[in-house]
């Protein structure tokens, strides 16, 4: 398998269709739906021969590009889900300007092949249900902050009724999301052991727990560094000659930045160590977004650092106990 070549495949996803470029293998648009991909799959594989092996490279696009990759992880095929703004700097820096799906598509086989970007783990069933219903839970749960502001400037009258009685509902729906998340976590025990070893540490909750674990399924195999990269939450400097300029945060995984902020203001109270590096930084003059943001990057390296002891000693137990076969 290691002497097999590897041929990149860069896939423009939109929500009707893929614009596929597998250099002289294949070229062109299949319909985004599974049948076609499996096709599609077989194509390249056949295509390609034994001496190579097809990896799919596309942008990370919600909902429309999960059928493509769930499609590649069932039939052994190695996908990888890619950040679009790398891909996007990386056709900048080709002075590719124009912006089709064709050319987004050549644009991805070309940033695979200079990258060599790892394959995306493949999810568990229960991890798929878990990431849909906490997004789904976040969605809700902006949709009751923007009613709420609105209800502010209406709360009387029928305008005012139906504002409290749709925010009410929703509140409704959310207790059912927690409980539908409750049950995903005790349904797998992988996912089950992270989220209980996470609420050990002071200022995580079990909610937060359960979005960490459903949107960073590599949690435990990062280490500090990358974590803090997937989570948006690296500092960056721009510093040139004499000029010192501001360090800044950008990039990564929004929504995980958003599960963190809550259990960061939490844990500058009730969790002792970050509690005093929070006022070391407030008696050093910093502002609080940057002491915050601080605290949220410490606190997800903790969250990674336990992860990943986590799966070192579940690794350990299930090597250790002794196989029941028969002889």
């Amino acid at each position: 398998m290691s002497d097999r070549q590897v041929v990149y495949v860069g896939i423009d996803v939109s929500k009707d269709s893929l614009s596929v470029d597998a250099g002289a293998l294949f070229k062109g648009d299949v319909p985004n739906t599974p049948a076609s991909i499996r096709g599609l799959i077989r194509k390249i594989g056949k295509q390609a021969g034994d001496g190579s092996v097809p990896h799919f490279c596309f942008e990370s696009t919600g909902p429309y590009s999960e059928s493509l990759f769930i499609e590649c992880c069932e039939a052994g095929a190695a996908a990888s889900v890619l950040n679009p703004a790398k891909v996007r700097h990386y056709a900048q820096a080709m002075s590719e300007s124009a912006k089709t799906d064709p050319i987004d598509a050549r644009v991805i086989r070309l940033f695979a092949e200079a990258r060599n970007p790892e394959p995306t783990p493949a999810p568990s069933a229960a991890a798929v249900t878990l990431r849909k219903l906490v997004l789904a839970r976040d969605a809700l749960t902006k949709s009751i902050v923007q009613l709420s502001g609105t209800l502010e400037g209406a709360s009387s009258g029928d305008a005012g009724s139906v504002l409290k009685s749709s925010v009410f509902l929703l509140r409704k729906k959310i207790k059912t999301l927690d409980r539908l998340i409750a049950e995903a976590l005790k349904g797998d025990a992988r996912l089950s052991g992270l989220a209980g070893a996470l609420t050990e540490i002071a200022g995580v909750g079990v909610l937060t727990a359960a979005k960490v674990v459903a949107l960073v399924p590599e949690l435990g195999t990062l280490g500090r560094r990358r974590s803090a990269a997937i989570a948006g939450l690296a500092p960056f400097t721009r510093d040139s000659g004499r000029c010192k300029g501001k360090t800044f945060i950008s990039g990564g995984r929004a929504e995980v930045r958003r599960a963190l902020f809550m259990p960061a203001t939490v844990a500058i109270k009730h969790n002792p160590v970050l509690k005093a590096v929070y006022q070391n930084l407030m008696k050093e003059g910093k502002a609080y977004k940057v002491a915050i943001t601080a605290i949220m990057r410490r606190l997800f390296a903790h969250m990674e650092a336990v992860a990943a002891k986590w799966l070192r000693e579940t690794a350990a137990a299930a090597s250790s106990t002794p196989s029941t076969a028969l002889p």
